[in-house]
Formats: C-alpha cells, structure tokens, sequence
C-alpha cells in the first residue's frame, strides 16, 4: 500500500509539472488553417488545412467561386469534424489562459527577442504594435520549445513587422493567445508575413492591403482561430498549423495525465472565450 502511495504521489507530481508547461495542445484543431463562429473571406486566399464554424449557425461565404485555395475540406456548418475541432480550439484556449506568465511586458512597441519555452504575458488588456519593429524567437537549439504571447484584451498589428527565428524556431510552436480581437491591419505598408498561430476569444481580422482586396494582406505560418468571426478583409495566405502536441522537454510521459488535470481544471473555471 505504502509504495503504491509513493507511486501515485510521483504521478501527481509528474502531471502537474506537465500541466504547468507551456503546453498548447490543438489535438484535432491542427488540420483546420481557419475556425471560427462565422469565416467569410473577400479576396482570393490561400488555406493551408481545413476550413470549419463551431456549430450549425454559423457560417462560411467567400470560398466558391471567388477563386479561393483550400488545401483541406470546407466543412459545412455543422459537420462533426469542424465541431470537434472548434471544442479542441476552445480546450487549447482555456489551457493557454492558464498557464503561469515567466515574463510580464508593458507594450508590444520595441523589437524583442523570446526565448522558447516562456510565457510572455502583456500587462495592458489591449495592446497595438507599431512598423519597423522585429520579433525575434529564439529556441535554442531545441526546435521543439514553444512560445506563448498571451494578451487579457485585444492585440492589433499596425502596419508592417518581421520576424526572425533563430537556432531551430518553429512557426508553428508560436502561439498568440488574444483575450478578445485580433487585428491584422497593414494599410500602406503592404503585406506582412506573421509567424505563429492565433487564437483569439473574440474575432480575428486581417484587412486587406494598400490597393484593395485582391491585394495580398499577409502570410500567416500558422492558424487562425476565433471564437466568434473569422474575416479575411483582403487576399491572405494562411500555411496552417503544422503541428499538434509541443510539451516542454522531459515531460511527454506525463503527457496524458497533464492533460486529464488540465481539462478537470477548465471544467471549474469559466473564461473569457465568446462560445455564443
């Protein structure tokens, strides 16, 4: 009984350092470039992945015949596939809020270098970047290590802004998790390449360029999820998730109870993601 004790209290002890990772989980999300309440898009994008709304009222405009790439399905409202991916996106979400914040950072104006593997939270509940500025992501020679950006409120891109990943960085192991609405806005600068996914509570809008919307807003190596509507105001290209599960090194095995820990948690607590 003793050493069965011991075991479940190492257990625990695994799971919960597992559970404090800075883990984004996407499951079945990961095959899906865009979700949201409602998509619609104006101009003639690119999808890398699938295409989905969470329930049967939402829905989906500009994809046939404006011309539009999908690499996956366009799922119809409704679809067990793009429901099941939406509750995925919304589990990740609620994990993402969750995590511990190892830096805390007052704007989103300077350029900056994130080392992977961190939660780097914004004091402000909304924050806006200004041109010129580059993100720099540094792994450090593990290209499996993760970066969250989290912001409570809304996060707007201003304008043109580059990024530069460094020793084994992946796209696809940056998150942005928005509290609100993420907006996209280059204007004059023209198109912006933005690495890493987004997921956002409320909407997720890139608008078109200088020129008008058959103009290529931006590249997006990444996802973009939003739990009310998702709109491509202009042409955009969106590479998709690329991957799934990114834990921090030395805690895959404890991968499965983490996760188990993690979703009992979300069930007692009630964030702000707009599920309506």
């Amino acid at each position: 009984m003793r050493s069965r004790l011991i075991y479940f209290g190492m257990a625990v002890g695994s799971a919960i350092t597992a559970a404090a990772s800075p883990l984004v989980n996407l499951n079945t999300a990961s095959s899906f470039g865009l979700l949201g309440g409602t998509i619609s898009n104006t101009g003639t994008s690119v999808i890398f992945g699938d295409v989905g709304v969470k329930d049967g009222s939402g829905t989906i405009t500009g994809f046939n015949p404006t011309g539009t790439t999908v690499g996956g399905s366009v799922y119809s409202p409704g679809a067990v596939a793009s429901d099941n991916a939406f509750t995925d996106f919304v589990s990740a979400f609620d994990a993402a809020q969750l995590l511990s914040s190892t830096q805390t950072y007052a704007d989103l104006t300077l350029s900056r270098t994130f080392l992977g593997n961190n939660v780097y939270t914004f004091v402000p509940t909304d924050i806006s970047t200004t041109s010129g500025i580059n993100l720099t992501f540094d792994a450090q020679n593990d290209p499996n290590e993760v970066f969250v950006i989290r912001t409570d409120g809304a996060l707007t891109v201003n304008g043109a802004m580059t990024f530069t990943l460094e020793n084994q960085a992946q796209a696809n192991h940056i998150f942005w998790i928005v509290g609100t609405d993420a907006t996209v806005s280059v204007g004059s600068s023209g198109p912006i390449t933005f690495d890493g996914s987004i997921l956002a509570g409320g909407s997720v809008t890139v608008s078109a360029a200088s020129g008008g919307t058959g103009v290529l807003a931006g590249t997006f190596n990444g996802c973009l999820f939003a739990g009310t509507a998702n709109t491509l105001a202009g042409t955009t290209d969106v590479n998709g998730c690329g991957g799934t599960t990114t834990p921090e090194p030395g805690t895959a095995g404890c991968l499965g109870l983490g996760a188990a820990l993690g979703l009992l948690v979300r069930r007692k607590r009630t964030v702000g993601l707009n599920r309506n």
